[in-house]
């Protein structure tokens, strides 16, 4: 490559482009932002502190699979960008790797279950209910493919009549009577009816998909998604473990209300999480073409990422934690303190995030693992 083409700006199309994906990426986690307070307040209101730590227990484990889709996510963009003519071997390896994962993780968990809890419990029903439903979503794979081709209009616009339409039916589920299992079990259904509707949607752009196994290309896939996977969930120990923890020293109701407090100060950052994965496609291709452009410009997302973060930060502090209290009972009394703290991790959580990304481009899995277990360990 010349150094002309090296210094060639990106076409007006593709920073057009660009713009319009980060757009939808963004107005997506904005309505979830919104659907998720209003319906956060309002089952949490419903079932009280004690059953909401219930569900507040099964969706922190939960959370340690949502990784999943993700980081398999950052390998094939990065791997379909430097091999653009094995596409459909990747995914298959994707798909592959995340449902083996995702597999492995559940059994553990209800080994977990059955040995804690147990399954005869609602505590136990709801954790495995909430657990089983992220083996729907291997095929949330596909999303990478729209992302890649700045395509993300597609899947947003399921996503976002899914979340909404499952948010309409958990709070017409409480308003009849029904109670916590239940309102476990459209967990199930929203993950289904998303791995669906996304499936659908890719199969009608590539109608000459097959499915192409290698098994080399799964065994390396695999290698490198484990350290990332490993420390991206330790790095979750000290974000939603310590709701297991609650839950085992001391009770639900508290459990309740930390769960609710971290749901309402964590769910904020969702539009920025989207704004950095619709940039990184873009900031990969600069990577490859231009390294030195590329820090430059990974310099000025981080920054806007984190004083973003800040300004989130302080939305926390100053308008979230003290309306929270005057919309819930008497019960989370104490969780305007909770958000307040947490609201306080924003902007770290934002660079943690740029660094996930940063681990995963260049490889960095040893200093990732060793950074992210000690820290979690600290944690505990």
């Amino acid at each position: 490559m010349t150094e002309a083409e090296k210094a060639a700006p990106p076409s007006a199309g593709g920073l057009k482009r660009t713009g319009k994906n980060a757009f939808w990426m963004v107005i997506e986690r904005v309505i979830h932002l919104g659907v998720a307070f209003v319906v956060s307040f309002i089952v949490a209101g419903q079932l009280g502190a004690e059953d909401y730590g219930r569900l507040a227990v099964g969706m922190a484990l939960l959370s340690l699979l949502l990784p999943i889709s993700n980081i398999i996510g950052q390998c094939l963009i990065r791997d379909m960008a430097a091999e653009p003519g094995s596409a459909m071997r990747v995914y298959t390896a994707g798909v592959v790797v995340a449902g083996l994962v995702t597999s492995v993780i559940v059994l553990l968990v209800g080994i977990g279950v059955v040995f804690t809890v147990g399954f005869d419990t609602d505590t136990g029903i709801i954790i495995m209910v909430l657990v089983g439903s992220s083996l729907l979503r291997p095929l949330n794979t596909v999303d990478v493919f729209f992302l890649k081709r700045l395509e993300s209009k597609r899947t947003v616009k399921i996503r976002i009549a899914v979340g909404v339409a499952l948010g309409a039916i958990r709070i017409g589920l409480l308003l009849i009577g029904f109670g916590v299992t239940v309102i476990a079990w459209t967990y199930v259904v929203e993950a289904m009816l998303a791995s669906i509707g996304m499936w659908v949607a890719f199969r009608r752009v590539n109608k000459d998909f097959t499915w192409e196994f290698n098994a080399q290309r799964v065994r390396t896939l695999l290698k490198e998604f484990t350290p990332l996977f490993i420390a991206s969930s330790s790095a979750l120990v000290f974000m939603k473990l310590d709701q297991v923890m609650l839950a085992a020293l001391s009770s639900l109701s508290e459990t309740g209300v930390f769960g609710l407090g971290a749901s309402l100060a964590e769910t904020p950052r969702f539009p920025l999480v989207a704004l950095l994965g619709s940039l990184a496609p873009r900031l990969l291709a600069l990577k490859n073409r231009d390294p030195e452009l590329y820090w430059a410009k990974l310099a000025d997302v981080s920054r806007l990422v984190t004083l973003l973060g800040l300004g989130l930060t302080l939305g926390l502090i100053f308008v979230v934690a003290p309306i929270a209290p005057l919309l819930l009972p008497p019960d989370y009394d104490g969780i305007s303190t909770v958000i307040i703290i947490l609201a306080l991790t924003t902007p770290f959580v934002c660079l943690g995030g740029i660094l996930l990304y940063v681990t995963n481009w260049e490889k960095l899995y040893r200093e990732a693992l060793i950074r992210n277990l000690v820290a979690a360990l600290m944690s505990v």
